[in-house]
């Protein structure tokens, strides 16, 4: 159980928060009363950015929470999980487009390279290179909002009857905010993919700015994992959780997306290694698996810290962590992680096609998925002519796994194939 799992568990034990939610769909409470009754920081406890480090009261009774003033917050009942919007399996499926800047970025000795990048750089950059002109169709673009305050009043009404909450005087960030004379663009930036996030980080700032502003407001949503830029325009409807898509890009800048290779050359290049010692990956995105090199090196050096960096539970930072382990850009000592002589070289790599041309190496020396390329190049590297039981054949005779631990692997395998093609141009 997270911290917050327990911090929740002990508030609701302790009050009637959860009667009162269930009466009435929504109650409110105080910063006071979750930090005597949780046991926790509130601002900890109500930072819920995606489902997967939601509480799992939270999940079983489909409830949300959002401030409403300095000091107090709003629980409520969200059937439908409005509060998140959902990118679903095939939201990053957009294969990058390459974006030409309009500087020599090599000229930039501020520049930290692809791989040091935090999330001002990584808008920063965005629109030194002219990507935000290109994404956004505006010529001009001037930086004026970044960081955090305090919001004016505003409200809106919750997802389910008519119970209209009023918000005032609550903390809102905003990463970057560009204005010119007909609109102001609001950035939200991650670095590392998301499945999901909370609307509030978009919500929140698109009310405020509508009050202050009579100009267009345009939420935008924006990830930067290995050397890609995703952009998501969106548009509030009245609605609570109603956020609607107007168009996406995935970008990659003065780079060619697909490494030309063949694979086979590569397996016969590459000599085999043993299976590896740590756990047997179940991380499926391999994007997320460098991004997490480079967290680690930052500092992010425990699954803990590692699961703050992208926004999900421990779990899974353990799961990513040992998955970057399995291809040996990690060690682990204790519950610390460190990035290995191959890790320093991947975060060095400042050409994504390099960094792809290394992964493929790491993952050709270990003897399960060494064996799985070449099932993948016998039937002509078309994905779908290979059976999940196949891959779990492979993965079983290798590694001792059995029963449904297995199939759960086997799909970690062919998500990491699926990476390679889409990022891939294989040569005979």
């Amino acid at each position: 159980m997270s911290k917050n799992d327990v911090a929740w568990e002990k508030f609701f034990r302790r009050t009637n928060a959860l009667a009162d939610i269930r009466a009435k769909g929504y109650c409110y409470v105080s910063a006071d009363d979750l930090k005597h009754f949780g046991e926790r920081e509130p601002r900890l406890m109500a930072k819920l950015d995606t489902i997967g480090v939601c509480p799992k009261v939270f999940r079983d009774y489909r409830m949300t929470i959002f401030p409403v003033r300095n000091g107090q917050y709003i629980l409520f009942s969200d059937p439908e999980q409005r509060t998140y919007f959902k990118f679903g399996p095939n939201g990053y499926a957009l294969r990058p487009e390459v974006h030409r800047s309009s500087v020599d970025l090599s000229s930039y000795d501020s520049y930290p390279g692809s791989q040091d990048l935090n999330e001002s750089q990584a808008i920063d950059f965005a629109h030194l290179t002219g990507l935000l002109h290109r994404f956004t169709n505006e010529e001009a673009l001037h930086l004026t909002i970044r960081g955090r305050g305090y919001s004016g009043r505003f409200g809106f009404r919750l997802p389910f009857g008519w119970h209209h909450v009023d918000v005032e005087s609550v903390q809102i960030e905003v990463d970057s905010g560009y204005e010119n004379p007909s609109a102001i663009y609001l950035i939200e930036a991650k670095l590392g993919r998301r499945d999901d996030f909370n609307i509030r980080q978009l919500y929140y700032p698109f009310l405020e700015w509508s009050r202050r502003s009579s100009k267009r407001i345009v939420p935008l949503f924006l990830t930067y994992t290995n050397g890609i830029y995703t952009l998501t325009e969106f548009e509030f409807a009245s609605r609570f959780g109603e956020l609607i898509t107007v168009r996406s890009g995935s970008y990659l800048i003065d780079e060619t997306p697909a490494l030309q290779v063949n694979v086979l050359q590569v397996l016969a290049s590459t000599p085999q290694e043993t299976e590896h010692y740590a756990p047997y990956p179940q991380a499926n995105d391999l994007d997320k698996v460098i991004d997490l090199v480079g967290a680690v090196d930052r500092g992010a050096n425990d699954k803990s810290l590692i699961a703050d960096y992208f926004e999900f539970d421990e779990r899974q930072g353990d799961y990513y962590a040992n998955a970057a382990r399995y291809l040996g850009f990690l060690d682990r000592s204790g519950h610390m992680f460190t990035t290995t002589g191959y890790g320093r070289a991947l975060l060095d790599t400042q050409s994504r096609q390099k960094r792809t041309r290394l992964l493929l190496e790491q993952i050709c020396k270990r003897p399960s998925l060494r064996q799985i390329l070449y099932l993948l190049a016998s039937r002509e590297y078309d994905l779908a002519a290979i059976a999940n039981d196949e891959i779990a054949d492979i993965i079983r005779q290798h590694t001792g796994l059995s029963g449904a631990t297995v199939e759960r692997r086997a799909s970690t395998v062919r998500s990491w194939l699926a990476w390679l093609l889409h990022n891939t141009s294989v040569l005979s």
